[in-house]
């Protein structure tokens, strides 16, 4: 059984944004040396420029935070080449540049941004921890003349900015974010639609009361089985029936378990070869991923839709 580590938080929206790119230095190559010509791009301009990094840049126009602007400084910028965001996956891009995930997509940026230093990979050392304009930390690995930051790789070092120093990277740096933004950052757009269809999306985001949630999480091909989608109070029914009002990771499930949903149900795990779970109806599905963890509880994957009486 596959178990996910993606760490990942919901913090901060527009404003954060904007105090990131309406800031955010610009870089050039241009040498700072005595002799040489003097730095004249900031940031924004590096990346629109730079065609390894036209992801990045795609997501500060979603995001209207493009232009030439020039902030105080210093800044210290992780950028993502392409292929970062191409390993993410193609919808999960496409869900990040739509207008609805803004808030996400901004907290997303924020957290490759480290304000008031603008730190050279020599200066970066093993083990150091550092506050993005996010508010989270990175976590710093050198090893000999490799760099990373939260396991991805710095691939291009010390591009020279105006006020500022961005560092290439070979990964999407994710802060941790709850359960909605989970959804949408590991590819359940059918879900993460539903739940805002039926006025959940609050809830969900909320951390009730200090006890979190735990969601079993049907997949893309899940939903598609169905013959028919609920609507309506149905549909709430059915999405309560997949949540639990507690965070329950998978160490915490035993083989013949029954368990309350917030629907007010209950369902049954199995343990096994392999963890399954029998729902009201009867009818069995397979959990094929557990423990993706959020800022408010945790997400198990599911490849069935379960049903409540």
């Amino acid at each position: 059984m596959e178990t996910f580590d993606f760490h990942r938080s919901r913090t901060g929206g527009r404003t954060l944004a904007l105090a990131l790119f309406l800031s955010l230095p610009a870089a050039a190559c241009d040498s700072d040396d005595p002799a040489g010509p003097a730095l004249s791009d900031d940031i924004v301009d590096i990346v629109v420029s730079t065609d390894a990094v036209s992801t990045l840049e795609a997501a500060v126009v979603a995001a209207d935070l493009t232009g030439p602007l020039q902030g105080a400084g210093p800044f210290t910028v992780f950028a993502p080449r392409n292929e970062a965001f191409e390993a993410l996956g193609a919808d999960v891009v496409q869900a990040l540049l739509e207008s609805e995930n803004i808030d996400l997509l901004t907290n997303v940026l924020g957290y490759h941004v480290v304000p008031g230093v603008a730190a050279r990979s020599t200066s970066l050392t093993n083990g150091q921890s550092v506050t993005t304009l996010q508010g989270q930390t990175l976590s710093i690995g050198v090893s000999g003349s490799t760099v990373t930051v939260n396991g991805a790789m710095v691939v291009s070092a010390d591009i020279e900015a105006t006020n500022g120093i961005i560092h290439l990277i070979d990964g999407v740096l994710v802060p941790e974010v709850d359960i909605v933004d989970v959804a949408v950052l590991n590819g359940f757009p059918t879900l993460v639609e539903l739940v805002r269809t039926a006025g959940l999306e609050a809830t969900l985001r909320s951390d009730n009361g200090g006890a979190g949630f735990t969601v079993f999480a049907p997949t893309e091909a899940a939903f598609a089985a169905l013959t028919a989608v609920p609507s309506g109070q149905a549909l709430i029914d059915v999405l309560t029936y997949h949540v639990v009002p507690a965070t329950v990771p998978s160490s915490a499930l035993s083989n013949g378990q029954v368990v309350t949903t917030v629907e007010g149900s209950t369902f049954t795990v199995n343990l096994g070869g392999s963890v399954t779970i029998t729902d009201a109806t009867g009818e069995t599905v397979d959990v094929t991923v557990t423990d993706v963890p959020a800022s408010n509880g945790v997400v198990h994957v599911i490849d069935g839709v379960i049903l409540p009486n």
